[in-house]
């Protein structure tokens, strides 16, 4: 399959996740501050999973531009992350409904996790194929020893992306009436807003090359 087509369905996808996810939003039945405030939770609830589709969808764009050719592990990969992200919806308009219930909120963090675990496996798949490819062959050896700098910094960001969206479940556990959980999620993915460097660097150096 060309990767163009699997790029398109993952941003149909992806936008219609987000048109989904914000008609959760009702508008108040009544025209006071205090009718339109009561949408607060549901804003909150609406951004903070804005912020984590739309990181996903510029990482995934930028990942996607490194792909040479799409292969079976790569698209059932790719599904499993969509699969998941499309859930996203249904967790958040769950959340605030509930005004940040222990049970739906540990659900949404359980669901990042879920993602996360699946977008760093079709990133793994990625790597898997550019292991062997010529421009990584054709590198020199100060820009191998920068890679592999860069290599152990991303690696060190989806790591500590995993332990926040961790404490953020045990957070929700043990303090279900706070909205600490919430506000730790919202960090892991302000990590994710400057793209994989790692990707970043690459396209680099695959221009400077066809230059």
């Amino acid at each position: 399959m060309d990767k163009d087509r699997m790029e398109a369905f993952s941003d149909g996808v992806i936008a219609i996740i987000i048109t989904i996810m914000v008609l959760g939003i009702s508008a108040p039945e009544g025209n006071s501050l205090a009718d339109l405030l009561s949408l607060v939770p549901a804003i909150c609830a609406y951004a903070v999973s804005f912020v984590g589709v739309g990181t996903y969808w510029n990482n995934h764009h930028h990942l996607l531009k490194l792909v040479c050719r799409v292969n079976g592990r790569m698209l059932w990969a790719n599904l499993a992350f969509l699969f998941m992200l499309s859930f996203f919806p249904l967790a958040t308009d769950w959340m605030q409904k509930t005004g940040f219930s222990a049970l739906p909120t540990t659900c949404y963090m359980l669901l990042n996790i879920l993602v996360s675990l699946t977008y760093m496996n079709l990133e793994r798949i990625i790597r898997h194929q550019l292991s062997g490819s010529t421009p990584a062959a054709a590198a020199t050896e100060s820009e191998m020893a920068k890679r592999a700098a860069m290599e152990k910094r991303s690696l060190l960001k989806e790591r500590l992306t995993l332990a926040f969206e961790t404490v953020a479940l045990v957070l929700t556990l043990l303090l279900p009436s706070s909205h600490y959980a919430v506000v730790l999620l919202a960090l892991a993915f302000l990590l994710w807003i400057v793209p994989d460097l790692r990707i970043v660097r690459l396209l680099d150096f695959l221009s400077e090359e066809d230059g």
